[in-house]
């Protein structure tokens, strides 16, 4: 039979388990509450160069200029882990070109693009992350040569980024990307180097 001793053992014993318990569900409920949700918005600028040698006939003696001005908007959602999902658009020129034909006649023609990107994001170091992503580009072809004449084309396409941003404060950072936005119509598609800074705008 259990003297009290024993029994007084026993339950100072069940009081400190129980208080361990609701101590480690304390801290879970209190971790669960900590989990940040939010939005951020990346804006970059800079120049893509253009590696192909297609666009206009030889005899047009085309000058092509291959370094031309590529703007990125993005916006991702952050969830409780590492992946990132989001959304970015902007506004590029793929590549243009001076002409000039026989008879000293000048003129122009340039590729320009609205790029519609479904975009996945992952943290491969503090700082450092990687976009990559499908979609479509709205191509542009504007052509000055005896007249001028625009055409529209719809392309699929994707991205693939790399980019590092140092934190100026817990909601802006700013740094610089690389990467490469590619439309079928392009052949190569154009590799660039922007400038960006990101916003944390919303936080939940």
């Amino acid at each position: 039979m259990l003297n009290n001793k024993t029994l007084l053992f026993y339950f100072l014993l069940f009081l400190t388990c129980s208080k361990s318990f609701g101590q480690e569900d304390e801290v879970t409920s209190q971790t669960g509450r900590s989990k940040k949700y939010s939005l951020i918005l990346y804006l970059s600028g800079g120049a893509g160069y253009f590696p192909s040698n297609a666009g206009a006939p030889g005899y047009l003696k085309p000058k092509l200029a291959r370094i031309n001005p590529v703007t990125t908007a993005r916006i991702m959602w952050k969830p409780d882990h590492r992946l990132k999902a989001g959304f970015e658009t902007g506004y590029m020129t793929f590549y243009s070109y001076q002409l000039t034909d026989a008879n000293g006649n000048k003129g122009k023609v340039s590729l320009d693009a609205i790029p519609l990107l479904l975009e996945f994001s992952v943290s491969v170091k503090k700082h450092f992350n990687l976009f990559a992503g499908p979609g479509f580009y709205i191509l542009k072809t504007k052509l000055n040569y005896a007249g001028s004449a625009e055409s529209n084309k719809v392309s699929t396409g994707w991205m693939a980024a790399a980019a590092y941003t140092a934190p100026l404060s817990k909601e802006i950072s700013i740094g610089a990307e690389a990467k490469w936005l590619y439309a079928a119509e392009t052949i190569r598609g154009s590799f660039g180097l922007q400038l960006q800074a990101s916003w944390k705008f919303l936080k939940w």
